[in-house]
């Protein structure tokens, strides 16, 4: 039988549609080391300084995605990505003309609303759907396209001759155009009727202790990742390699982003979560090594490719843990609300660690938080009852 000639929210534009809106509510975090760079030369700023800009961004991101469970399933989906994008978009322009730098952030924390309802939206979404470890790595494989295609672009054709307010102008234009598969979304999800007429019933017997261990390790991880993406420009530049060619080697590692989410969509649950999740913390760990040595721009672009490739490759079945834990399916749309955890923690200690130690304090934080990430998964999936592995790929 086809599922998705019965259900919208498995059909073909449904997934392309949420793809794109995750892309648009995940741009700004993809581009955050050239974004956070162009701001410290144009405003002058410290490391410190800059981790703050992409902080106070994730703080509106956190808020609207913790408020997101109580509200996300009860209204219109195509009038909520139209706000969202007309709150992101909007706030970036407006940041365009801004030199003083708490209406900068101000305006960042604005623009973060805007990301943080698309952003959870598009969880909410594949959430529903019948394969969201495959539908999952679909929506990151589209992040990693829009996010290389403008850390390709903005580097050369743009920051250098208009600078940040040339970037942010252009960014929000970009996401505005996106905008438009907002009219392929359907109106509501599946889930949130099917957990409310099951609940009565099965409220004593399903503990949830599992879903929120899933997502403080999800957080604990994605926090000491992101620390590192957020200042990875600037452990490049240490290194005296031009902006350019560190644009370029950005870029050229979110193909590998999209490679890792194109695996992850391809394979499914074929090796199970643990196999995957050990692999891609094993290679995280080789590329923390080679950032903490010194490098050229080769192996600087080799190392970013292979450390977006199996960040997202991992994060896929991370995120499709969560899912299948949350057997009352109301806690799965939480899952932006930690990663935008992450992202504030993240680079916020990871700029207050350069700061007083240097960027040795940042390696040891982020080799830290992998580690205790996955210990936790592991424990998850061998002692919690999730699933480890299965004898065959899911059919789309």
């Amino acid at each position: 039988m086809n599922t998705q000639a019965q259900d919208p929210i498995n059909s073909r534009s449904c997934i392309a549609a949420t793809s794109i809106i995750s892309a648009a509510g995940a741009a700004i975090f993809l581009i955050l080391p050239i974004l956070l760079g162009a701001a410290a030369e144009h405003l002058q700023l410290d490391e410190e300084q800059a981790g703050l800009i992409a902080s106070s961004y994730f703080i509106g991101f956190l808020l609207v995605c913790l408020s997101a469970v109580f509200w996300i399933r009860r209204f219109d989906w195509q009038y909520v990505s139209g706000t969202g994008f007309l709150l992101l978009s909007g706030g970036l322009a407006a940041a365009a003309f801004i030199n003083q730098y708490s209406i900068l952030l101000a305006l960042m924390a604005l623009s973060g609303i805007g990301a943080g309802i698309l952003f959870g939206l598009a969880v909410c979404v594949v959430s529903d759907t019948d394969d969201p470890d495959r539908y999952f790595g679909i929506k990151i494989l589209a992040e990693q396209v829009v996010g290389a295609a403008l850390l390709f672009l903005l580097p050369i054709y743009v920051t250098v001759h208009w600078g940040f307010p040339g970037m942010l102008l252009t960014v929000a234009a970009v996401l505005a155009l996106l905008g438009l598969s907002t009219a392929w979304l359907p109106k509501r999800g599946k889930r949130g009727v099917e957990s409310a007429s099951s609940s009565d019933h099965t409220a004593t017997k399903i503990s949830v202790w599992p879903v929120w261990a899933a997502l403080l390790a999800l957080m604990v991880y994605f926090a000491g990742l992101s620390g590192l993406w957020a200042f990875v420009e600037r452990i490049a530049t240490q290194q005296g390699i031009d902006a350019v060619t560190i644009g370029k080697a950005l870029s050229f590692g979110l193909v590998g982003g999209g490679l890792g989410a194109f695996a992850a969509a391809l394979l499914g649950d074929r090796f199970g979560r643990l196999f995957p999740l050990v692999l891609s913390t094993g290679f995280l760990a080789a590329v923390i090594f080679i950032y903490s040595s010194a490098f050229d721009a080769l192996l600087f672009a080799a190392s970013t490719f292979v450390f977006s490739g199996v960040w997202n490759y991992g994060l896929a079945y991370q995120m499709g843990l969560v899912v299948s834990l949350d057997k009352r399916g109301n806690l799965s749309v939480l899952i932006s609300s930690f990663l935008s955890l992450g992202a504030i923690v993240g680079p916020a200690i990871a700029g207050m660690l350069i700061g007083e130690q240097g960027y040795g304090g940042l390696f040891v934080f982020t080799a830290i938080t992998i580690v205790f990430g996955l210990a936790v998964f592991a424990l998850l999936l061998t002692k919690a009852g999730a699933p480890v592995a299965q004898k065959k790929l899911s059919k789309v």
